[in-house]
């Protein structure tokens, strides 16, 4: 009863923050959107997926293990903690060099220049962000955890409207490029506030050598997100890089608005992950009761989303402006993502709080190659229609391997089960 009223309390303290960060996220988007115009918008979203897929290894996955050692023992704070930000600040530079290098080779010149402002803010800033928020989440404090949720929304939403001001006083033509460098002053902001806030009410860093068993199980975790990231945005680095800026801006616009739309249930999931691994200690199976009965929530929701989207699409180019009116198909394709997903986050979770992590870094490592090859196949035939119908298969089939994992795993616990009693 104790475990159901904490995981009711956690999963309301992520509502509350993912409602307030949705809302703003949702100004932000006008803001950009009527500001940038889809082809400049194309520009900034083709660089931000790439930087997301590289700086999923910044941090070697020390995100998870925060909250892994912390729920499991508060002790652990100090040196997990200090190992995460020396790892992260290493993993900052060899993403940053890599980024430049891999630019040349697959982004146009004009794009280039975006790289430093975008991983120095979403590579170094937003992971410090995101490595305090882990770290009140695995300590239970899940109400800074939304605060922080929501104060990243916040000050990129006022940094959009600075652009939209200025560009609007001065009669300046925004540009991409104009943007980046105003965007990461919102991460370095919420980055030193976040910093502040966890040596306040967790501690200070303490340094030490890294154990062997964090860094393996980290790049587990860290090939898991970089994964995701790849089979998420590698499709719109490919329609940026390939100089389809507009099918880049209006298939990048439909999906981020799926991506919001998805936040609910991932939530419900983050919120969790903390029960995961303590019910996945007892075995998989209370992990599967805990994740069925999150299912009874999210996919109700999955499904009324996808409808409510379906019907909501044409409103599109008067949020985001004419030069978005291609979203309102992309979004009608895109519609059933959030209920698919919802799927696999409640499979994946099952086998990361119950089992090795490997085994969800191996269904999601098969997925990003899989999404790949699709958008690499079907892009030059179909732009941005090719990249929506990739995003559904490899959604879809991620889903499918995570049940399959999940069944397995159960049926090997089940089998020792059997020969301990008959032994």
């Amino acid at each position: 009863m104790a475990e159901n009223i904490s995981l009711r309390r956690h999963t309301l303290w992520m509502a509350s923050g993912q409602g307030i960060s949705l809302a703003f996220q949702a100004i932000y988007f006008l803001l950009i959107g009527r500001t940038l115009g889809s082809y400049e918008y194309g520009a900034f979203a083709g660089v931000v997926a790439l930087i997301n897929a590289l700086s999923q290894f910044s941090s070697l996955g020390m995100e998870m293990i925060l909250v892994r050692n912390i729920s499991r023992s508060r002790e652990s704070f100090r040196t997990t903690w200090g190992n995460a930000l020396q790892i992260s600040t290493c993993g900052f530079f060899l993403v940053l060099a890599f980024a430049l290098l891999l630019g040349r080779f697959v982004l146009k010149a004009e794009l280039r220049p975006l790289i430093p402002y975008i991983a120095l803010s979403d590579a170094l800033l937003g992971k410090l962000v995101i490595l305090s928020s882990r770290a009140f989440q695995g300590a239970g404090e899940i109400g800074e955890t939304a605060r922080l949720t929501a104060l990243t929304s916040i000050l990129r939403t006022v940094a959009a409207l600075g652009l939209y001001l200025f560009a609007r006083v001065t009669h300046v033509h925004a540009t991409a490029f104009l943007w980046t460098k105003i965007y990461w002053l919102s991460s370095l902001v919420t980055a030193v506030v976040a910093f502040r806030l966890v040596a306040a009410r967790l501690g200070w860093p303490r340094f030490e050598m890294i154990r062997l068993h964090d860094l393996t199980d980290g790049l587990s975790f860290s090939l898991s997100s970089s994964s995701v990231s790849i089979y998420n945005d590698i499709d719109k680095s490919i329609l940026a890089g390939r100089g389809d800026l507009y099918a880049a801006g209006i298939y990048s616009a439909a999906y981020r608005i799926i991506d919001v739309a998805s936040v609910p249930i991932y939530a419900i999931y983050t919120a969790a992950s903390p029960h995961f691994f303590r019910e996945g200690e007892r075995g998989i199976a209370h992990a599967s009761i805990l994740a069925n009965r999150l299912l009874g929530k999210t996919v109700p929701y999955g499904i009324a989303i996808a409808l409510a989207l379906f019907a909501a699409s044409p409103l599109l180019p008067y949020c985001f402006g004419a030069s978005f009116a291609g979203a309102v198909e992309a979004m009608r394709w895109l519609c059933l993502l959030p209920l698919i997903r919802g799927l696999h986050y409640a499979w994946g979770t099952t086998i990361t709080g119950s089992a090795s992590q490997w085994y969800r870094t191996a269904t999601q490592a098969g997925a990003a190659i899989f999404n790949l090859l699709l958008n690499l196949v079907l892009i030059p035939k179909w732009s941005w229609r090719g990249a929506a119908a990739a995003s559904l298969l490899t959604d879809g089939s991620l889903a499918a391997a995570a049940w399959v994992i999940v069944k397995y795993l159960q049926l090997r616990e089940d089998d020792r089960s059997v020969l301990t009693e008959t032994a």
